[in-house]
This record gives C-alpha cells, sequence and structure tokens, in this order.
C-alpha cells in the first residue's frame, strides 16, 4: 500500500538493512537505529534503500555503518539525513550540493568506534577510530561549510583535527553579504558583514555543531560574526573541544581566540 513513514527501533545485524524495505516504495521517512556491537561492525549500505525514491527523511543511527553506496545520490529528494554514531573513516564523498538539492539537515555525530583522548595513538587501532581527518590536508569538512542550503550541520564528537576552514570571497565561488542581503534580514548584525566584505558561509544555518573534535588554532571571522552566532550556542556547540584532548603533533586542543563574552559581536 502507500505507508508513508516507519522506524525500526532495534536492529541486531552484522549486514546491511533488509532488501524487503525497497518494497515500501511510498516512504517518506525511515528511521533504523541501534544494532549490537556497533563499534565492532563495517556494514557497507546496500542500494534497497536508494529505490526510495520519495524518501524525505533518512535516520541510519547506530547501525556501523562505513560506507554508501553510488546509488544513494538517487535520493535527491532527501531534506534531512541523520548518519550519527556510525563508523565512518571519513565524510562520505557522495554527500555534495549537487547530489542532494534539498538536504537542509545533515548530523554526522558520534562517529566514534572508540574513546581516545590522544591521537597520537590513533593508529593502534585495526578498523581505526571512526571519523577522522585533518583539515589541514582533507578539504571535507571545507566543502560542507560551502554548502548554502544547509539550514543545520552537525559533526560533534567525532576526531576532526586542525583549524576550522577560513575563507576568502571570490574563491571558491565565496561571495560576500551584500546590502541586498541587510535589507532582507533587516539590518543589524549583519550590516556589519557587508560593510566590512565578510564572507558568506552557511548563511541559512540556524544550527552548527563542530564541538567535542580536537580542533585547534583561531576562529575564523566568518564564524565570530555569523548572523546566527548566538543561536548556535556556540560557547557549548562550537568553542567546547574533546576535555583533555591531544592531536597528532601533541598539542592540546582548543582555540586560541575565544572571547570571554559576546561584547565584541553586540559592538
Amino acid at each position: 500500500g502507500r505507508v508513508r513513514s516507519v522506524a525500526y527501533a532495534y536492529i541486531d545485524t552484522e549486514e546491511s538493512i533488509p532488501s524487503e524495505i525497497k518494497h515500501l516504495k511510498y516512504l517518506e521517512t525511515l528511521s533504523i537505529s541501534t544494532n549490537i556491537n556497533t563499534m565492532l561492525l563495517n556494514v557497507d549500505l546496500g542500494p534497497e534503500v536508494c529505490e526510495l525514491q520519495y524518501l524525505k527523511h533518512l535516520v541510519l543511527f547506530s547501525y556501523g555503518l562505513v560506507s554508501l553506496p553510488e546509488e544513494f545520490k538517487n535520493l535527491k529528494g532527501l531534506v534531512s539525513l541523520d548518519l550519527s554514531a556510525n563508523n565512518f573513516a571519513e565524510i562520505p564523498a557522495i554527500l555534495t550540493p549537487e547530489n542532494f538539492p534539498n538536504l537542509k539537515s545533515l548530523n554526522l555525530v558520534g562517529n566514534r568506534r572508540w574513546t581516545i583522548k590522544d591521537l597520537r595513538n590513533k593508529d593502534n587501532y585495526d578498523d581505526g577510530i571512526g571519523l577522522y581527518f585533518n583539515t589541514g590536508t582533507n578539504n571535507s569538512l571545507r566543502q560542507l561549510l560551502l554548502w548554502e542550503n544547509l539550514e543545520e550541520l552537525a559533526l560533534s564528537n567525532c576526531y576532526i583535527e586542525g583549524s576550522i576552514p577560513d575563507f576568502t570571497v571570490g574563491e571558491d565561488g565565496v561571495e560576500a553579504y551584500t546590502q541586498a542581503d541587510v535589507d532582507a534580514w533587516g539590518g543589524d548584525t549583519i550590516q556589519y558583514l557587508a560593510d566590512n566584505n565578510m564572507p558568506k558561509i552557511l548563511p541559512n544555518c540556524t544550527g552548527l555543531k563542530l564541538n567535542l573534535n580536537f580542533f585547534t588554532g583561531k576562529l575564523p571571522d566568518w564564524l565570530l560574526y555569523h548572523p546566527h552566532l548566538l543561536e548556535w550556542i556556540p560557547e557549548i556547540l562550537i568553542f567546547n573541544q574533546y576535555e583533555k584532548g591531544i592531536n597528532t603533533v601533541g598539542d592540546a586542543v582548543g582555540f586560541d581566540n575565544i572571547e570571554p563574552t559576546f561584547d565584541y559581536y553586540y559592538d
């Protein structure tokens, strides 16, 4: 029939999602969560879910996933995608605005197999530690930050190190805030951004979560002066990095330029 929404509360398998799921072709919402011994699994998502052409909201939580098939890009109607608490070693390359033009929410929180505080030990685990990369040599976070339509981007509690990417107006298609943006917004904070030729990054994003990673360096101005900054609760969901965390070169994690108050922002 025309079943539109289904949720499986508990799954116990080392394989992909049961193939019978493809017969529920009118699904708009699918939530599958909680596999057993998730940290030990290496599940490759099969193509069956990719045949659900009406799917808008997909949750594959704590399933042991390590890869997405090429067919995944057939889900062009997706509005929200939750891949949290899986075992991805990197951000799947298939997750691009070209492949998912309607996506507004992307959640990759908690892609950790194990809990470690010192990344100098990351190579001691046969299957890796989870979602790890250095922003200095890997531009996947940079590409996600350029995804203009995203309203929520969540990457908390992974093993991302390096600095949060900065951007230059005129490079990689990055535009500056304009007076038209100010007029549409209603002035206030955004006037400062237009007057100072600030790069317009994630302009529609009202929820950004980068906390409990292994970031170091300076917070970029596009973030510190973002019009939605205070909605992000940044002192908890961005500034707060992994407690007593050490990156791969032995440095304590945390940012160099966190202000004690938001007076600079209100000014």
